[in-house]
């Protein structure tokens, strides 16, 4: 999931504003897309084992994204309004990445299966050290051939 600029759904005027404090002299809001950037991966890290709705993924990742902005654009005082959507929206988050929403369906396990093999995985690739892998039958260590007129080599 990916969180735009567009979907903070504010007025010109105020990016603008935004862009100005986070020193965005391109005028793309290359900053503020790099905060909507964390804000989806905060979510993504805390729901990745749930079926969770798109729209509620959206809204999650607006609230933590605008709460951001305010506080690295330094305007002053965050908005009360900001600060307690962003604080309900990590109680949620924190409750749901601890599993104590019991009434969202977590993603099967095979839907997960295709992260298997990166880092951590502890699954056999080739090239890895077979110490690694001590279930795995290592090979022979490699021996040079004896020479008859050099003796070994």
């Amino acid at each position: 999931m990916s969180l735009q600029v567009s979907d903070l759904n504010l007025p010109a005027d105020k990016l603008a504003q935004f862009a100005k404090a986070l020193a965005d002299a391109s005028g793309q809001n290359v900053a503020l897309q790099g905060i909507c950037d964390g804000a989806a991966a905060t979510v993504s890290r805390l729901t990745a084992s749930y079926q969770i709705e798109d729209a509620d993924i959206t809204n999650w990742a607006r609230s933590i994204a605008l709460y951001r902005a305010y506080a690295q654009a330094q305007f002053g005082e965050i908005p009360k309004a900001i600060v307690e959507e962003y604080t309900e929206t990590m109680k949620e988050l924190n409750a749901i990445a601890a599993g104590e929403r019991t009434n969202i369906p977590k993603v099967p396990d095979d839907a997960l299966a295709g992260r298997a093999g990166k880092w951590g995985s502890g699954q056999a690739m080739p090239g890895r050290m077979p110490a690694q892998f001590p279930d795995q039958v290592a090979p022979e260590p490699f021996s040079p051939p004896e020479d008859p007129d050099l003796g070994t080599l």
